[in-house]
């Protein structure tokens, strides 16, 4: 069985590079490419590819906002992705989520990544075993720590109270769990309703404690005072 991918990458001789390391394995055919990440719609619907090598090394950005552009180009491939980025970039549970391997540009050699491509082509998630110790290990403190009252809310207002814990404004939770922006604030006034609280913030003091300094996030823009309008 043939795996077809695509790659983008900025530069030609990253993605000339990413092209022969691919070729060690016969049943990979490159089946687009380009320089643009805006392209990868168009290299999408031409050459329908099973799985997508994205170079992310370059992207611009700092903290947050550098993950959600990440995010975003994984979200924009609607395939699964193998992220080649820079070694100080780790793969979040929404990036794990949306279907993204992300390996270390300056470590990959060619087995690992014709691996991780003939994985996720086949349906599986690549995880290094480090990760995956740590993502364990936070869903078994997140599970024994969750508040009693916290388990009243519907599996998908968990999902919403679990990103307005991490201060993601309404458009993010939006984007993250494919929800219309209306939904997503009938979502946030139930669960303020639900658990007695005045304001999204509240959300974040009840899960992490009284805060020390701002959150990036303007999701946490609002008043801290009165009822917060969701």
């Amino acid at each position: 069985m043939h795996t077809k991918a695509g790659i983008i990458a900025a530069e030609a001789l990253v993605r000339d590079g990413i092209r022969s390391m691919l070729s060690i394995d016969r049943t990979v055919d490159v089946v687009g490419e380009s320089a643009s990440f805006a392209d990868i719609p168009q290299v999408r619907r031409r050459g329908d590819p099973d799985v997508f090598v994205i170079d992310a090394s370059g992207l611009r950005g700092t903290g947050e906002v550098h993950a959600q552009r990440i995010r975003s180009l994984v979200d924009m491939a609607e395939r699964p992705v193998v992220l080649l980025a820079d070694d100080g970039v780790q793969c979040d549970t929404e990036l794990l989520r949306l279907g993204a391997c992300v390996l270390a540009r300056s470590r990959v050699g060619s087995a690992d990544l014709v691996s991780s491509v003939r994985l996720l082509a086949a349906g599986y998630l690549p995880v290094e075993r480090r990760l995956a110790q740590q993502l364990a290990h936070r869903a078994l403190e997140e599970r024994a720590g969750e508040a009693a009252h916290v388990r009243l809310l519907t599996p998908r207002e968990r999902d919403v109270f679990h990103l307005l814990a991490r201060g993601r404004s309404n458009m993010e939770i939006a984007s993250s769990l494919t929800l219309a922006h209306s939904t997503v604030k009938t979502h946030v006034r139930g669960i303020l309703k639900k658990l007695g609280l005045t304001s999204r913030l509240d959300v974040v003091i009840l899960v992490h404690g009284p805060l020390r300094r701002p959150l990036p996030s303007t999701g946490l823009r609002h008043r801290a005072r009165g009822r917060a309008t969701a």
